[in-house]
């Protein structure tokens, strides 16, 4: 999809013209600004929240590196 469709798609930045029906134009500025959860998350200025963050993740990615060994031995055994 281009970024052009993508943004006609949100609907939460757009709304429609009640002459034509047709949605109003975007203000980029609306777009780029919104951060996800995620980056909320790890960017948050709180050492508790962003400390959570860096230990969830650390643990998912050593739950990740594992999973991923398993995976790997069992088509290495598989062979």
């Amino acid at each position: 999809m281009k970024d052009k469709q993508l943004l006609q798609n949100d609907s939460n930045n757009s709304e429609e013209n009640l002459n034509t029906g047709k949605p109003d134009d975007i203000d980029p500025k609306k777009v780029l600004n919104k951060k996800s959860f995620i980056q909320k998350w790890e960017q948050s200025p709180y050492w508790f929240v962003s400390g959570s963050y860096k230990v969830l993740h650390s643990i998912w990615m050593v739950f990740m590196a594992v999973g991923m060994f398993i995976a790997w031995l069992i088509a290495l055994l598989a062979t």
